[in-house]
């Protein structure tokens, strides 16, 4: 067999051609730069970093890429290199473009970076494409985890013996079994759980008993996420409103603290009726509150530090009789003390048709009276019923009762009536024999 021997340059580079047999080796081999032959591609590396490698739904992960290949007699950074972010998703055997990202290009140290907000568990890596000159590369996966972000809503106080709804929703939106805990005896224990419905939740809380409690929500990992626990709400429990009707310890709570401040709230009972309503509403008066006879957490804190009612015209022995119009209250003061303070209501300053079929203003006199003579049940006169009247004018103007006691519209928290001074028919009795007696001082101011 016959064997030809030629040698060619190309491109500054030897190279070999062994012909024969009609077939052509070429073996190539490295100039003095050390570069790779025309057709083949240098070997390219690709690293990559994360940090942090665990976040919270919101938080940011940057993720950093590097290319290296030969060049010359040595390795080193490739600049201008495009490169892609590629994510794979929890359960997912594919890799694709990260979402919300594009490709970029390497800068002079070989290097490119990502900030990105991962909703879920997952690996990153990055991926640099082949080129004329290397080869393509892949860095090693990298695997970042992400808790939940619980965000509740803000509340403070919550009233006792009340449902109060404990708000909130989970980032990213998800749905699954949320445990609400509440830390007492120096540990934190479960008080109840719930199902997010489109990441929206909510518990139910009624504390027992005034004082400071502590809630938070937990919600345990799943493949796609870590655990995560929100922040602490600390709430105050307060009194709850109480209104006609309630029933319960707070009433009777409520009910000893007017009855210590001199208002007139009837018999003791742990039911809140008429007398407390109308008690809670002088109280109002006097501490320049909405005049709407519920014990509110207006009222509960008032009653901590309340302002206190001053007689104008103290007499040293027995009973003696002060009606506040500006106020629309009604005091009964016993030896020179406030001993009741009354709801009432006096003239409503509107025009009526007199007895005398003439048109006159509502007006309650103002100045110094007695107690001049008394009437006992129901008296009809031309302008309507009164109850138990006790008159301190010889022109009609008295303090009595209206209606059947069961309306509070009957002696409202406003001046209502023709001239005389309303109470309730309940407060009437309570005091018609004791302190409205004939000759008992009345002043009006």
């Amino acid at each position: 067999m016959k064997f030809t021997l030629r040698a060619v340059a190309v491109a500054g580079s030897a190279a070999l051609l062994l012909a024969g047999s009609g077939v052509t080796a070429d073996i190539a081999a490295a100039g003095p730069s050390g570069a790779a032959a025309p057709g083949i591609q240098a070997p390219a590396t690709a690293t990559a970093t994360l940090a942090p490698s665990t976040v919270t739904f919101g938080q940011k992960v940057v993720v950093s890429g590097q290319l290296t290949a030969p060049s010359g007699l040595s390795t080193g950074p490739v600049a201008g290199a495009k490169a892609y972010l590629q994510h794979l998703a929890v359960g997912s055997t594919v890799w694709d473009h990260a979402v919300g990202t594009h490709y970029k290009h390497t800068d002079s140290n070989g290097r490119v970076h990502w900030g990105v907000k991962p909703a879920n568990n997952g690996r990153f890596r990055v991926y640099f494409p082949a080129s004329a000159a290397r080869s393509q590369a892949t860095s090693a996966p990298l695997l970042v985890q992400v808790h939940p972000l619980i965000k509740l809503r803000n509340l403070t106080t919550a009233p006792t013996l009340t449902k109060t709804p404990i708000l909130g929703r989970v980032r990213p939106q998800l749905d699954g079994v949320l445990y609400l805990q509440r830390f007492r005896d120096g540990a934190w224990h479960r008080a109840g759980n719930a199902t997010a419905n489109k990441g929206k939740f909510s518990f139910s809380i009624s504390p027992a008993a005034l004082g400071k409690l502590k809630y938070r929500v937990v919600r345990h990992h799943d493949a796609a996420h870590l655990s995560t626990i929100s922040r602490v709400l600390n709430i105050t429990a307060v009194h709850r409103t109480l209104q006609y009707g309630a029933v319960g310890p707070d009433v009777l709570a409520l009910w000893k603290r007017l009855k210590q401040l001199h208002y007139d709230v009837g018999p003791k009972s742990h039911s809140y009726g008429w007398d407390l309503v109308h008690a809670v509403t002088a109280f109002e008066k006097v501490n320049r509150l909405n005049k709407d006879g519920d014990a509110g957490l207006a009222v509960w804190k008032k009653l901590s530090h309340p302002r206190r009612p001053h007689l104008k015209h103290p007499i040293s022995s027995g009973y003696g009789v002060e009606v506040n119009i500006p106020k629309q209250i009604l005091l009964i003061s016993k030896n020179g003390k406030v001993w009741r303070i009354l709801d009432t209501s006096t003239a409503g300053g509107y025009y009526y048709t007199n007895s005398q079929g003439q048109s006159e203003k509502a007006v309650t006199p103002v100045g110094h009276f007695s107690i001049q003579y008394k009437l006992t049940g129901w008296v009809k006169s031309k302008l309507g019923e009164l109850y138990y009247p006790s008159y301190f004018t010889n022109t009609g103007y008295a303090i009595h009762g209206e209606g059947d006691g069961n309306d509070y519209g009957e002696v409202p928290p406003v001046p209502a009536s023709h001239g005389c001074v309303r109470i309730t028919n309940n407060a009437v009795l309570r005091y018609y024999y004791k302190a409205f007696t004939d000759g008992t001082s009345v002043w009006v101011y």
